[in-house]
């Protein structure tokens, strides 16, 4: 424990979230001048929320930082006149509080030991490329990124080229790899911080496709290069340096993007796996497959934890509901998950500050025995409207939409980690309903069979619910179609672990020429708190 702070109510960091240091964050949302107060405020929302760590990104995707570096350009430093009125806010935020004298990341790091909580340093490992004349006015973007086109990664071929940002650095040459760990030597020993955060997902790979045999042994050099490093600030600074590796959970994106994961935990290299779906902005997923993970990390000191986006892009709900996150974290303690976290860039449901909403959400991310009891929505991995080709990485393919056709099924896995069996037998079910939403569909003119691990489920236990056009206040819902309901009796109710829905058009009204596509698929468990609780008491 540092001087002067809080107990830290875990020995390890265990609930996180990540927070991108501009988005929802006072450098944006507070107005010039901005005071060390203003900046500290989102420490001072974690406090009490059922969060233990701060994964702070202090930097952003073309290398400038949000601190005063020694070894680094600050956000604006480079900027004749911003083009940009928002990013001209938090840039001129920014260096007026160093302007006042204050190290904004050290105020944070201050803040975060004061009320007891783990603050990691996060960074990109690599960045993105940019055009002086085009980027020059938003400040997000170093001289050493404009000077050094020669480093960018270029245009490649093959099937995954579509997904990646060609204007990607490449980790292979040495001057970008001094760059970047001369960024995170500093956070580590000229900062209090509980360690820093290796982003190996966003601007991935880190050199072209065809080079990732070449890129394994360098990066894995350079993580060790970075441990030393820690540990030297560790014993200079008296307090554990931590570092984590935000990476995919499957072997199979390892191999693809040249990451030697099992060589990083076999040495000691990393400290903990933060394993995330898609990229920053990917729509929200409850089932990645932790078993290699887990099987990897096994009894050795590194630790699993796991991430989770938030984006539905739906127009009714943009964010995923309490209920869905609570899903996400009960399926990756139940794979043998250390922590849980919210990895997305900025978590916000119903905006910024946080309301009631968000701390209900939060506070039982750490509990997984109160988990196992609350309110769930699990749902199959779905295209957001944002985000649409952040999952090309190997064990993060989406499972939906799908279009149905005639004759043909369709099938979608769902894992649900709840033992609805023995919730069921302790009278604690109130009720499970499975969802799917088809759009563009006719209920009564095209005819559907929906099947529940193998059983058909009947039509005496469904209900509809007609999307076809509905304005609500932010115009209609859509795309159109309908939701197919069905509230399950005990003989159909799914089993833990691994569940199958499928889907099949039996009949496809000829008059139409429009697809029904399978855009939502999901689970919503509902619990009471006693066998004869009922959520609301009769009003007589």
């Amino acid at each position: 424990m540092k001087p002067g702070s809080n107990a830290h109510v875990t020995d390890e960091p265990r609930v996180f979230i990540f927070e991108d240091g501009r988005h929802a964050a006072s450098l944006y949302e507070f107005e010039s001048p901005i005071t060390p107060e203003d900046l500290t405020y989102n420490v001072d929302q974690l406090a009490s929320s059922g969060l233990d760590t701060l994964i702070y990104f202090a930097g952003t995707e073309g290398g400038v930082v949000l601190y005063d570096s020694e070894v680094a350009q600050t956000w604006g430093d480079n900027v004749v006149k911003w083009t940009h009125s928002v990013w001209y806010r938090a840039g001129r935020n920014l260096r007026q509080l160093i302007a006042d004298g204050n190290d904004p990341l050290q105020l944070l790091c201050d803040r975060s030991a004061q009320k007891g909580i783990w603050f990691i340093a996060s960074n990109w490992v690599n960045f993105q490329g940019a055009d002086r004349g085009t980027d020059g006015g938003l400040g997000r973007k170093s001289d050493f990124v404009f000077d050094h086109p020669q480093f960018q990664v270029g245009e490649e071929e093959g099937p995954l080229a579509q997904y990646v940002e060609p204007k990607r650095f490449s980790f292979l040459h040495p001057e970008v790899r001094q760059e970047r760990f001369a960024v995170f030597e500093e956070l580590l020993c000229r900062y209090p911080t509980d360690g820093i955060e290796l982003d190996l997902i966003d601007f991935a790979p880190l050199c072209r496709f065809d080079e990732v045999e070449q890129l394994a042994p360098i990066l894995t050099e350079w993580i060790g290069d970075l441990r030393r490093v820690a540990d030297r600030a560790a014993s200079e600074q008296g307090q554990r340096k931590r570092i984590y590796a935000r990476i995919p959970a499957h072997p199979d994106a390892w191999k693809l993007l040249g990451y030697d994961v099992s060589g990083w935990v076999r040495e000691g290299l990393v400290d903990g796996l933060i394993c995330i779906s898609g990229q920053m902005e990917g729509a929200i997923t409850q089932d990645l497959d932790l078993g290699a993970v887990a099987d990897l990390v096994g009894d050795t000191p590194c630790r699993l934890l796991v991430g989770c986006s938030n984006l539905l892009g739906r127009q009714r709900h943009h964010y995923a509901r309490a209920a869905m996150t609570w899903a996400a974290a009960a399926n990756a303690y139940a794979q043998g998950a250390d922590g849980f976290g919210l990895a997305n860039a900025h978590w916000g449901p119903n905006g910024w500050p946080w309301q009631r909403d968000e701390y209900h959400t939060l506070r039982l991310l750490g509990h997984p025995d109160m988990l196992a009891t609350a309110d769930k929505i699990y749902r199959a991995r779905s295209q957001s409207s944002v985000g649409k080709s952040s999952h090309w990485m190997p064990g993060d393919e989406l499972h939906l939409p799908r279009t149905l056709v005639e004759g043909k099924p369709v099938t979608v896995p769902l894992r649900i980690s709840d033992d609805v069996a023995r919730a069921h037998a302790q009278g604690r079910i109130e009720s499970i309903c499975l969802r799917v939403r088809i759009t563009s569909i006719e209920p009564a003119l095209n005819e559907i069979q929906i099947k529940l691990n193998g059983q058909q489920l009947p039509d005496s236990i469904l209900e509809l619910n007609d999307l076809g056009y509905r304005l609500i206040g932010t115009g209609s819902v859509g795309p159109y179609g309908c939701v197919y309901e069905y509230h399950l009796t005990p003989e159909f109710f799914p089993r833990t672990g691994r569940n199958s829905v499928e889907i099949t058009l039996l009949h496809h009204d000829p008059e139409i020429a429009i697809d029904f596509d399978v855009w939502d698929v999901d689970c919503a468990i509902r619990y009471r708190l006693h066998r004869n609780f009922r959520r609301e008491p009769l009003d007589y």
